[in-house]
């Protein structure tokens, strides 16, 4: 999905050719680079009676908090030309990793409430389109997930799922069908329905902890959001239309730019999977080295 270049296709990890150059001095200023207190937000969340906070936090991290900000500049939005078809060749594996994806959106979007209800028609629980096709009626998998991973930059959208070998290529063929599909219209109005109670109802869930609470007052600083985000999101999601879930489809669900990941047995497959002309299909032997065969 992401050219090389880009800071989200390096793995947090390190590569086999990065980690073994690293030393102290390296990872010490790295660490301050990327956590620098003058940069950062703290965010409390528990029983707080005669804590003071801010003393506490001007004690352990005032010397640091008078350091200029540092300054990351804009995130590359940079991804690789044109869709891929990639296979990492696992010889004797039972069952194929899919991945279908490509550049999604921010989270700073004003579709983000009309692509969360989108996401759960499409495959985001478990009476979704995608589970009811590859699970249900086919029987191809255990279940198929999609999700828009909103970051401060593009994250990406992406369809995750773990199929038996000799389904391999109809169930990649059948998920791009139906990501096709979700943009043709129309949503049904007990789709819409189901989508929006589900999303209202579990929301409290998100808040039954101080770890998360904490999580969510965090990820406001992070994506620069108002204070009352979360306030609005339940009647927020309640208002979303089947035109706006249609709409936030035909501009952000494009299966036409996706790549594909698959990860199994391609003596089993990959001759299918060249023939339904999905894209040019690259086989690695190595998937640390990128070695290609």
């Amino acid at each position: 999905i992401y050219a090389s270049t880009a800071p989200y296709a390096r793995p947090l990890g390190g590569t086999e050719r990065t980690v073994p150059g690293l030393d102290r001095e390296a990872v010490q200023a790295a660490y301050w680079r990327l956590a620098d207190p003058a940069s950062a937000v703290f965010v409390v969340a528990g029983d707080l009676q005669g804590l003071a906070l801010v003393d506490l936090v001007e004690e352990h991290f005032g010397g640091r908090m008078a350091a200029q900000a540092v300054d990351r500049g804009a995130l590359i939005e940079a991804h690789a030309d044109g869709p891929r078809v990639v296979v990492v060749d696992r010889p004797g594996s039972p069952q194929s990793e899919i991945r279908i994806g490509h550049l999604g959106v921010s989270r700073s979007t004003p579709d983000f409430h009309a692509l969360s209800v989108l996401n759960t028609i499409l495959g985001g629980q478990f009476g979704s389109r995608l589970n009811q096709l590859l699970r249900e009626d086919r029987g191809y998998t255990y279940g198929v997930h999609t999700s828009f991973d909103m970051r401060r930059g593009t994250g990406p959208f992406v369809v995750r799922m773990a199929v038996q070998t000799e389904v391999t290529v109809p169930a990649i063929t059948e998920t791009l069908g139906e990501l096709r599909r979700i943009g043709e219209g129309p949503v049904e109005q007990h789709e819409l329905d189901e989508a929006r109670d589900y999303l209202v109802g579990v929301f409290p869930l998100r808040f039954e902890a101080a770890p998360q609470v904490a999580t969510a007052i965090a990820g406001l600083a992070i994506h620069e959001l108002p204070d009352d985000e979360l306030d609005r999101y339940r009647p927020a999601i309640a208002a979303i239309t089947a035109d706006d879930v249609l709409a936030a489809a035909r501009a952000h669900v494009r299966p036409q730019d996706a790549s594909v990941v698959v990860v199994g047995d391609a003596s089993q497959w990959v001759d299918g999977l060249r023939e339904a002309g999905i894209g040019e299909v690259t086989v690695i032997a190595d998937p640390v080295s990128g070695e290609e065969r």
